[in-house]
């Protein structure tokens, strides 16, 4: 049995903090025109990929740029729908949290929203990842995504809570959103799909 080395685990937790640190603040500075949001948070993903598969020597900041300027406009394909998606959602959130009488059709609907929403959050947390994988049309794609989050559902289950641990770390200490955010999400869902991903296909083949 391997004896655990504790300097060894330091120094690789250090730099796995120093990727996702540096990742989180190259994707800030590609988004900060927001037309460039979309194809910023793809490069992400594209990265987070080359993580998984163990390839994490290249320097970040030049295979970020690489892989924006390469998916720039492929990117938009997956990233509008969600966002449109996401702005219906939320303005019907809005809406309903606006209204000062609760009646019963209202709970209800508000509740269904919710759940809507955090199924359909795992499934496009699912589907950035798989787009990196698998090249097939958009709706193929998060149909995918969604047959993967449902048939896994201990992986998606601590996937979620684990986006909500870190919501809650964020709230109490916001500073660390600056350097986390939206890198740690990404690798989560990562690695999130890659383990639901690899599982999903094992049944498959069993039957």
């Amino acid at each position: 049995m391997k004896k655990f080395d504790l300097t060894n685990s330091v120094v690789e937790g250090t730099e796995w903090i120093s990727r996702l640190a540096i990742a989180n603040l190259v994707w800030l500075l590609f988004s900060l025109p927001l037309i460039t949001l979309v194809p910023a948070t793809g490069a992400l993903f594209q990265l987070m990929s080359d993580w998984s598969n163990g390839e994490t020597a290249k320097p970040i900041f030049r295979t970020f740029m690489h892989y924006f300027k390469q998916n720039f406009w492929s990117s938009f394909k997956i990233g509008l729908p969600i966002c449109f998606i996401m702005f219906i959602l939320f303005l019907d959130s809005w809406f309903l949290n606006t209204q000062m009488t609760a009646t019963a059709g209202i709970q209800i609907y508000k509740y269904a929203l919710y759940t809507f929403g955090i199924l359909f959050g795992l499934t496009s947390l699912y589907s950035c990842p798989l787009s990196k994988k698998e090249n097939v049309s958009v709706s193929r794609l998060f149909l995918t995504g969604m047959v993967i989050m449902i048939s896994q559902p201990l992986i998606s289950l601590l996937l979620l809570i684990s986006i909500i641990v870190m919501v809650i770390v964020l709230l109490k200490w916001p500073v660390l959103g600056f350097f986390f955010l939206v890198s740690l999400v990404a690798w989560l869902a990562t690695l999130a799909m890659e383990k639901a991903y690899k599982k999903t296909a094992k049944n498959i083949v069993k039957e």
